[in-house]
């Protein structure tokens, strides 16, 4: 027995007036033979739960997963019964965005060919061309949101590294933010103390508060009331797997209990690679699931 989880499934609504569908997003950073046969069954258990037509796009980090992605899988004897055949996003057919303008021109869809591109040699020039676009984004607040997106994203220490370096020359703290306020505080005591130990609890401390940040920011936007006592208890929380959990509990939940329920013996802490299918709207959201097979 086995739980197969689905990392991201979105209703997609047309402008156009046409019919609604089903966006099943898989993340790759390997091969993984078991998805040969896990996607076809993703792809009829929505098909036939929520009727509408689903579309299943496999993001990848490198060719040869982008390669494996995309062949046909087939079922059936001689004729084949089932049919499927991912769409596939990777280095080969993304942009590598490698100057300034280019990324300046739409900051999302810089972070997403850097994401795809993360694996590749010369990913400090990448990340290079994504912090100068981003230190001259005048939205201060939408730039320490992307920028927290994108060292999550990251996939090796030693790119994180270099995009941790990047922020810290290219990015004045700001205060009066709580990242930005938790930054120079680590600063100031780690000038003071002349200590490296003092600098790094204040670049913990500006990560924590950072992740704190984002998740009032996703529980906002997801449309939940928070209270003074809620902020209060995001804020205040010092626990970093803590508030990985949150947050991945926060995409999907559709009460604040939810989120907040006492972690349990099956909670992954830290937030694992892999999250369940989400949506932004609470009450409409495709509910989890998490099917059981073989």
């Amino acid at each position: 027995m086995f739980t197969r989880q689905m990392d991201s499934v979105l209703r997609v609504v047309r402008p156009d007036g046409r019919d609604p569908f089903i966006l099943l997003v898989e993340a790759q950073t390997g091969v993984e033979t078991k998805k040969e046969t896990s996607w076809p069954y993703y792809i009829a258990y929505l098909r036939d739960r929520y009727k509408l037509e689903v579309v299943l796009l496999v993001l990848c980090v490198d060719t040869a997963t982008a390669a494996w992605a995309a062949r046909p899988l087939r079922t059936g004897l001689g004729r084949p019964t089932q049919v499927t055949l991912p769409h596939v996003l990777g280095p080969a057919n993304v942009p590598r965005v490698d100057r300034i303008q280019d990324a300046s021109a739409d900051l999302d869809f810089a972070a997403f060919c850097l994401w795809i591109h993360s694996n590749d040699p010369d990913i400090e020039g990448i990340l290079t061309v994504m912090g100068e676009a981003l230190a001259q984004d005048t939205d201060r607040e939408a730039r320490d949101d992307l920028a927290g997106l994108i060292e999550d994203g990251l996939g090796s220490e030693h790119a994180r590294k270099i995009w941790r370096n990047l922020m810290e020359t290219l990015f004045t703290p700001r205060r009066g933010t709580i990242v930005g306020d938790a930054r120079l505080a680590g600063q100031e005591e780690g000038l003071k103390e002349g200590r490296e130990e003092g600098r790094e609890e204040g670049r913990q401390e500006g990560r924590v508060a950072g992740k704190a940040e984002q998740l009032l920011r996703l529980m906002e936007r997801r449309g939940f009331s928070l209270t003074e006592e809620t902020r209060q208890r995001v804020t205040t929380c010092t626990d970093m797997p803590l508030l990985d959990l949150w947050f991945d509990r926060a995409i999907d939940a559709t009460t604040l209990d939810e989120i907040f329920a006492t972690p349990s013996t099956t909670d992954r802490v830290p937030a694992p690679a892999q999250s369940p299918e989400h949506t932004g709207v609470p009450g409409q959201g495709l509910a989890g699931p998490r099917p059981s097979a073989d």
